[in-house]
Order: C-alpha cells, then sequence, then structure tokens
C-alpha cells in the first residue's frame, strides 16, 4: 500500500459546527482577560473537532495531539509520529494548521505553545505545556450539543444498543462473563465503539457489585450487562438484565421497581431542573417502592457526553439542566439495574440508547416513558 493511501473514517465533519465551537471558546477567552486556550485531552480533541481522535492509549487523559485556540487562529500541535494520521483522519477539511515538534523532545508542546501565545494569559484543560490549568468554566461550552453532534449521538446510540443487545441474546449458561465481555467488546468495535465500560455479571456477582468487572465466573440463571461506549467523543451508556428461564418473582418485582424510579429520574430531567432535583425524584421513588437508601449504594448517574459522567448528581449538586444536554440515570436496586442513555428536549426526554429489548409502559404522573425489562431466554 502506497504511504500517501487514506482510509474513510465514516465521519463527515460540518464546517459550520467547528467554526460554532471555535466562537464559542473565543467569546470564553475574552471574558475571561486571556489569549488562548490549549486542548489537550482526548475529551477536548474530539469536541473541537467534531469527532476527531487523539488518544494512542485509550487509557490516558491526555492524547497524541493538542488543539491551541486564540482570538484569532487555530493550530494542532502534535509530535511528528502522529503528524501524518491526524492530518489525513482527524482533521482534513477543517482549516487548522498543523505544527510537529520531535517526539525525542519532552519540551517540545511547551516550546511550541510560547512561540504562538503569551503563555501568562493562556490556559490548559490539563495544564499542558507548562500553563495554568483553566476553570472548570471552560469545560460547560462543551455541553450543550450542536444539531449534528445530536445526530451522532442519535446513530451513536443506536448502534450500542445494538453491540450490547445482540451480544447479550447469543450468551448461554455455561459461557464465562469473559467470554460475553468480549464478545460485547467485538461487536463494539466493528461498529468504531470503543467499550470503556464493559461490565457482565451473573448471579451472586450481580447481587454483591455495583460495578461487576466481568471474571471467569460462568452465566448462570440471570445476567446483567452494561455497556459505555465511547464513538467521536460521545459516550453512550446502557443496562441490560436476562434471565435463562422465567424469572423468579422477587427479581420481577424488584425489576418493576426499579424501572419505575429510573422513569422518574428521566421524568424529572426537565430543562432548569437541578441534578439535585432529580436525585431527590429519585430518593423519593425509592422510598414508595420500598426501598429507601438504596441510591446510596450506588451513584445514580448524570450529565453526559464528552465524559462517561460530565456531572454526577449528587444531593448537594445544583447544577441546572438545559436543552439539548445528555444525560444517563443507571438506579439500583440490589439485584437489578436499569440504564439509558437520554437527549434533553424541552417536549420530553428522547431515548438514545433504545433498542430491540422487550420493554414495559411506566406511568409516572402524567407521563409515560417505555423502560427495558428483563430478556426471558
Amino acid at each position: 500500500m502506497s504511504v500517501d493511501a487514506r482510509v474513510d473514517t465514516g465521519r463527515a465533519v460540518n464546517a459550520g459546527e467547528v467554526a460554532a465551537k471555535l466562537e464559542r471558546v473565543r467569546g470564553w477567552l475574552e471574558r475571561s482577560d486571556l489569549v488562548a486556550l490549549l486542548l489537550s485531552s482526548q475529551a477536548n480533541f474530539a469536541w473541537i473537532t467534531a469527532g476527531g481522535r487523539s488518544h494512542v492509549s485509550i487509557g490516558e487523559p491526555a492524547g497524541a495531539a493538542s488543539v491551541l485556540v486564540s482570538s484569532d487562529d487555530t493550530w494542532v500541535l502534535t509530535p511528528n509520529i502522529e503528524r501524518r494520521r491526524i492530518v489525513d483522519e482527524e482533521t482534513d477539511g477543517l482549516g487548522f494548521e498543523v505544527l510537529e515538534y520531535p517526539w525525542h523532545r519532552p519540551e517540545g508542546l511547551r516550546t511550541a505553545v510560547a512561540e504562538l501565545c503569551d503563555p501568562a494569559r493562556a490556559v490548559s484543560d490539563l495544564g499542558a505545556a507548562g500553563l495554568t490549568t483553566a476553570s472548570e468554566s471552560y469545560a460547560e461550552m462543551r455541553r450543550v450539543l450542536q444539531p449534528e453532534e445530536r445526530d451522532r449521538y442519535r446513530q451513536l446510540g443506536r448502534d450500542a444498543a445494538e453491540a450490547l443487545e445482540s451480544a447479550a441474546r447469543d450468551a448461554a449458561p455455561g459461557e464465562t462473563e469473559l467470554d460475553i465481555a468480549g464478545r460485547i467488546a467485538e461487536r463494539c468495535m466493528r461498529r468504531d465503539i470503543v467499550p470503556l465500560v464493559n461490565l457482565v455479571a451473573s448471579d451472586k456477582r450481580i447481587a454483591r457489585y455495583r460495578h461487576p468487572i466481568p471474571t471467569s465466573n460462568p452465566i448462570g440463571r440471570t445476567m446483567l450487562v452494561a455497556l459505555t461506549g465511547r464513538r467521536h467523543g460521545l459516550h453512550a451508556s446502557l443496562t441490560r438484565m436476562v434471565s435463562f428461564g422465567e424469572p423468579d418473582g422477587e427479581l420481577r418485582s424488584r425489576h418493576e421497581a426499579v424501572q419505575r424510579v429510573d422513569a422518574a429520574m428521566i421524568a424529572a430531567s426537565v430543562p432548569g431542573a437541578s441534578l439535585r432535583d432529580v436525585l431527590q425524584a429519585a430518593s423519593d421513588r425509592y422510598d414508595t417502592e420500598g426501598f429507601p437508601g438504596e441510591w446510596e449504594l450506588h451513584h445514580q448517574g448524570g450529565l453526559t457526553g464528552y465524559a462517561g459522567r460530565e456531572v454526577f448528581a449528587t444531593p448537594t449538586e445544583e447544577y441546572r439542566l438545559r436543552a439539548d444536554q445528555a444525560l444517563a440515570w443507571n438506579p439500583s436496586i440490589t439485584c437489578v439495574k436499569s440504564e439509558d442513555t437520554v437527549l434533553i428536549a424541552a417536549s420530553g426526554a428522547e431515548v438514545l440508547t433504545a433498542g430491540d429489548w422487550p420493554t414495559s409502559e411506566v406511568a409516572i404522573g402524567s407521563t409515560q416513558l417505555r423502560r427495558p425489562g428483563i430478556l426471558v431466554r
């Protein structure tokens, strides 16, 4: 293959989307009396480039390329190793100037930034290049999703549901949790989804652990699978449960209760509501269902988007929701859990990770919501 050959990444970049984001950044710089913002995290690189991938290792917050935005220019700064791929597959058509520095010079990024702006009046999302770490206010720029991002999210949600649900449908008693996790990962990667969280548990491990990392434990009567998958920087989270044979009355009763908690949280997720308000709605519903205090045994989720959870809901979190933000609630009662990713709209929440799975109609006041049930095999 020629070294000049390029691969279609399947990502269509809208120049207007990127331009709108740059305008947000420049407005923030002006209000903050700063001259430049260096975006080095994988999340922020994806956001500012409309879905570009800067990672080599997914286990590091920083990517292998950074974007420096000033009041009138935008640069991509990357070691020479990464330049070709970043130019060909991640920033092509964006109009950003790409500058490289030698991989073997650890001061390369710092030197490049110093040549392009006044470091004393620049900040960095990760405190890279010797810059002051930016205040948390910068992250707010990425939390309201533009139309193109919402479209990418909808497709991601459908694909993530298809990957997880098809793997769960193909599971069989006697296979191990690791077997199922491997199938989930393979079906995610086929769809260009990085399975950042891939949880599988069977029987007693479901009750024992809220975050069950898969093991060689064999699948028995009941199985829980959960996924947070990332594509184009966006995160989709969902959980599904399977029973091999008719579930007993206690399991079904608990699952119906957690469906109602989940529905109460989604119904409370309206523009203007605080995360604290939504958590209170969940706590009240746990009480109504006969499981007081159960919310304290596991976080209940929160705002999502360019992080698995951008902001968690806590009893003191006053962050107020806005239209066109994404949420992932994950209420749990010992032995059961319910989770999907939703998009907030003035007309009600849109479930992004709805797939081909049995659901139940749940009424919360005048609101009717369908929540995933237990698949009986």
